[in-house]
């Protein structure tokens, strides 16, 4: 069940209807800037010559129902942040930006619910969220650039997931602008509704294949009154996972994020991104714990217990306690530069897998003795010059770098399918946070069974017969 191929092209009579419609539009005869067409980490480059900027919901169902007839294909792009190619366009589709949308709709503060547009920037809807004493549930590194309505396509789920969950828990209602146009209004407000399909869930994690999300309702998380971070330096993986074992028992419901990395992502941040290391010595692993809780006296002394009974476990070698509100900034941006230091020490090549713990720091011995084999990791001068792990212990979800000297080529041979196949044997998912994008769909397989990877492609078809949204990708390349 293939997408049908779309190349119609963009045509000068199409450039005047969409402007007709009082869209801005930005269209050239060559493929438009890098802003448009290349994602974030300088991997995936596309071809779209057109890009839309609707204002309203009307608008887009215009543009849709029009692309629909004249099978034109469609990739939403938001804040263009992500690392998959989920938003880059390969057929030279048109670009239907969101930044436009992002007005603040409505906000509950009785019930903590926000509606917002999808061209709400993450960082600047928590700000407004924490004005009215309330913090949006989902937080990034991207959280500068990347958009409400790009979260909710690719199911973000970032720092604090062990502590709010997924976007699918946090998201009440959606208003969904359907590929033939149509508006499917399911902005539902309230928590609890047992009426029927929970259709929205659909569209969360779809990455643009079955039609443009226009808003969100979100419920939010109360701004904490307390907060504090705990630094730990490590000798052994086998100790975090012990130390992330006591953080539940310990600290339990104020624990918001559990966040570990090993020496060498500590070193290219420290080399690449200039910033000062967060502990004295250098450790094997570090641990970054943060607390959000209500009561900042009863918080340190449930984390002082923490400590010293990992001490007393002989589980840490340094540990640095932080409660300034500067200092805690600084600390999570070292944690956020982790991805930007890597991608400025060489070609990265990112993997993004959910994975039992047990096995994490199995998979990081299993790649790298997998490239020595094939000759391309181990001495100077050989294509691969790092391999790393980094990731979110509470929700099993470890980010892979390798880092060459280009994109594709012999490393990309030699990784994939190995690392997907010995990812899905261990049981694992082969994208936990960041999409299936352009790529990653023909993986699939390795994590999901063949009924349910056909009942997807079954629910595409009927929703978007005719292929026209974000073609070529997500589970059509399953």
């Amino acid at each position: 069940m293939k997408d049908l191929v779309i190349n119609t092209p963009v045509s000068k009579a199409d450039i005047e209807y969409f402007s007709g419609l009082g869209v801005s539009v930005v269209h050239n005869e060559e493929p438009l800037e890098a802003r448009y067409n290349v994602d974030a980490l300088g991997k995936y480059h596309g071809d779209a010559q057109v890009a839309l900027f609707p204002t309203t919901t009307l608008q887009v169902s215009d543009i849709l129902a029009y692309c629909n007839q004249r099978r034109i294909g469609v990739v939403t792009q938001g804040g263009n942040s992500g690392v998959c190619g989920g938003a880059t366009a390969h057929r030279g589709e048109v670009i239907l930006s969101l930044r436009d949308m992002n007005k603040v709709r409505d906000m509950d503060v009785i019930s903590g619910v926000l509606v917002a547009e999808s061209g709400c920037v993450l960082e600047d809807l928590d700000n407004y969220a924490q004005k009215q004493g309330y913090t949006v549930p989902v937080d990034l590194g991207a959280r500068k650039k990347c958009m409400i309505g790009g979260n909710v396509s690719t199911n973000a789920g970032g720092l604090r997931y062990l502590r709010y969950g997924s976007m699918h828990g946090s998201v009440l209602g959606l208003e969904v602008v359907l590929p033939d146009g149509q508006i499917l209004d399911s902005l539902f407000t309230l928590k609890k509704d047992a009426s029927g399909y929970d259709i929205k869930q659909l569209f969360i994690g779809a990455e643009g294949t079955l039609g443009v999300v226009t808003a969100v309702a979100i419920s939010l998380a109360p701004k904490p009154r307390a907060s504090q971070l705990a630094v730990l330096g490590l000798q052994d993986f086998s100790k975090i996972q012990r130390a992330f074992i006591l953080a539940r028992q310990y600290l339990g419901e104020i624990v918001s994020a559990f966040e570990f990395w090993e020496k060498r992502c500590n070193e290219l941040v420290v080399e690449y991104e200039s910033y000062d290391s967060l502990l004295s010595n250098s450790h094997e692993f570090y641990v970054l714990i943060e607390t959000r809780g209500s009561c900042l006296r009863h918080d340190m002394e449930k984390l002082d217990t923490f400590l010293e009974c990992l001490r007393g476990e002989e589980l840490i070698d340094e540990s640095r306690v932080v409660r300034d509100a500067e200092d805690m900034d600084r600390t999570w941006l070292f944690r956020s530069q982790m991805a930007h230091a890597h991608s400025k020490s060489g070609h990265m090549h990112v993997y993004d897998f959910s994975l039992p713990s047990k096995y994490q720091y199995e998979l990081l011995v299993a790649v790298k003795s997998h490239l020595e084999q094939a000759g391309l990791y181990g001495k100077p001068g050989l294509p691969v010059s790092d391999v790393t792990i980094f990731g979110h212990v509470g929700d099993d979800n470890i980010h892979l770098q390798v880092i060459a000297r280009e994109f594709g080529g012999v490393v990309e041979e030699t990784m994939e399918p190995w690392v997907y196949e010995w990812v899905g044997s261990h049981g694992g998912s082969v994208a936990a946070e960041h999409g299936l994008g352009s790529h990653k769909g023909q993986f699939l397989k390795y994590s999901k069974s063949p009924v349910l990877i056909e009942l997807m492609k079954s629910i595409k078809q009927m929703l978007n017969p005719n292929g026209i949204m974000n073609p070529g990708k997500h589970v059509s390349r399953a």
